[in-house]
This record gives C-alpha cells, sequence and structure tokens, in this order.
C-alpha cells in the first residue's frame, strides 16, 4: 500500500496495517505541537533507534474535531546541509510541510519532506538560510562497479511513470561510506549510504531486499530512486552537535577567516 515504508524495513500491505502503524505511532511517539491558522497540528515521533523514525501527525480543527492527517517514514541524516534561498509550503489538513530550495552557494536544487515542523516551531523559518539534515530513502537501488556521470533530477523528468511524490528523485553518484543497519522493530536489513553527487554529498537508505547489482564498496556508483526527506536543526540541535576542536584545520586557515576586509 505504502512503498515509502518498505525503505525503513517496515512492510504496510493495508490500509488496516496504515491505521494500526499511526495509531501505534501516536501512542509511542514523543509530542509536540504547533498552531496553524486557528488550527493545531500535533506530531508524533517514534523514535525506532538507528536513526529511523515514524512520524505521524493529527491535525485539530478550531471546532476541537482530531484526525489522523498523515502516518510517514523518516530517517534522521548525520550531516548537515544549508539551504539558501529556500521556500515552504505547507499542507495543515494533510499534516505535510516540503521544502524547496538550493544548496548554498551552488545551483544544485533540493525539495523535501520537512518531517519535524511541529517540533523545532516556526523560530527556525525567519532565518535566510536553514540547516537541515537530508536523507533519500531508496525505493530501489543499484550498484554498479563502472564508473557514470553523476545525476540529481526529480524523478517526474528521469521516469514520469514512477513519480509518485513531489520530492521523488532520481540519483545516481559515488559511494563514499556505507554501514548496515538493521530495523529494530522488524528486523529487516538496510544500508545507510554516503554519497558523492559532485554538487552534494548525500545520505540514502536502502532495505538490502531492494538493493541490486554489485557488491558495495567505496568508489562504486550507486543508482537510485528516492523518497527525499530531511529534519531542520534548531539553534539547540546546532550546538548539540559541537564536538570539539577539528585538529584537521590548520591553525592559520582558523586565523585568516578573521581578516578584516577593508
Amino acid at each position: 500500500m505504502n512503498p515509502t515504508f518498505e525503505t525503513i524495513g517496515l512492510e504496510v500491505p493495508s490500509e488496516k496495517a496504515f491505521n494500526y502503524l499511526a495509531e501505534r505511532a501516536g501512542d509511542q511517539g514523543e509530542a509536540t505541537q504547533l498552531s496553524r491558522r486557528g488550527a493545531v497540528l500535533h506530531g508524533r515521533c517514534w523514535k525506532l533507534g538507528e536513526g529511523l523514525e515514524v512520524w505521524t501527525v493529527l491535525y485539530e480543527s478550531g471546532s476541537g474535531d482530531v484526525f489522523y492527517a498523515d502516518c510517514r517514514p523518516g530517517f534522521r541524516a548525520r550531516y548537515i546541509q544549508t539551504i539558501s534561498p529556500w521556500a515552504l509550503t505547507e499542507y495543515d489538513e494533510e499534516g505535510e510541510a516540503v521544502v524547496h530550495g538550493y544548496r548554498d552557494s551552488t545551483e544544485c536544487e533540493v525539495l523535501f519532506e520537512l518531517q519535524n515542523l511541529t517540533e523545532v516551531g516556526p523560530a527556525c523559518f525567519g532565518a535566510q538560510e536553514l540547516h537541515v539534515g537530508l536523507c533519500g530513502l531508496a525505493y530501489r537501488a543499484r550498484v554498479r562497479k563502472s564508473t557514470h556521470q553523476t545525476r540529481w533530477m526529480p524523478l517526474e523528468k528521469a521516469a514520469p511513470t514512477r513519480a509518485a511524490h513531489e520530492n521523488d528523485w532520481s540519483l545516481s553518484g559515488t559511494v563514499i561510506a556505507f554501514k548496515p543497519l538493521k530495523n529494530p522493530l522488524s528486523g529487516s536489513d538496510l544500508y545507510w549510504i554516503h554519497l558523492d553527487l559532485d554538487h552534494i554529498k548525500l545520505e540514502v537508505l536502502v532495505n538490502q531486499r531492494a538493493l541490486r547489482g554489485d557488491c558495495l564498496a567505496p568508489g562504486v556508483t550507486l543508482d537510485a530512486e528516492v523518497w527525499l526527506q530531511g529534519h531542520v536543526l534548531d539553534e539547540q540541535a546546532l550546538r548539540s552537535r559541537y564536538e570539539g576542536v577539528d585538529l584537521t584545520t590548520s591553525p592559520a586557515a582558523f586565523w585568516s577567516g578573521l581578516k578584516r576586509r577593508n
């Protein structure tokens, strides 16, 4: 029924299974909420472990009626991207928000499902740039030993008949690193893969059952079709990611950035 859940190792074959998953996420998820135009969005983030999540959103109207607006899979990316300029589009009654923008100082376009709107609130969206963690959840992927020109384009342009969402993308890039993961709830085996797409380095999550071709290794090419999703980091989250002085950077390089421009 919903192939996006298979990307994180969960099978949702029917509407009944989908409703059960949404109810379970609503019961066990961490609660956040956001007032929007006379209504309230109630977010629930059920953290499964290994960065895997299930998000469900409830919509409470001004009259007090509450219903499930959306339930979707998620993965917390490990690296931060800076997006500027950007634009946010919200679909309140559907529990969705989409960010469209460009990776800072490049012409690399991104359009992704914003997972944690209710978690960070409106304060993050007054700045000219957004700090986000992006990860593509792969519907299908193939490993090739041969090199190939990098590709990053909307799936509706690359394969219109397979595009189901506006944030579906087609990509081809070089594997920088990868790590096996396991969904703690289902036991499904997954791969976290870090890719070089020239203008952007992107994380991709692949269910092993959806992976075809040669063996994964640094330097090989990965072709994939992904549902792009991401999380915005607020100031507190950015500060919590500080890991100390980067010893690979020379003191001279640091001080050169503080020169006054006359």
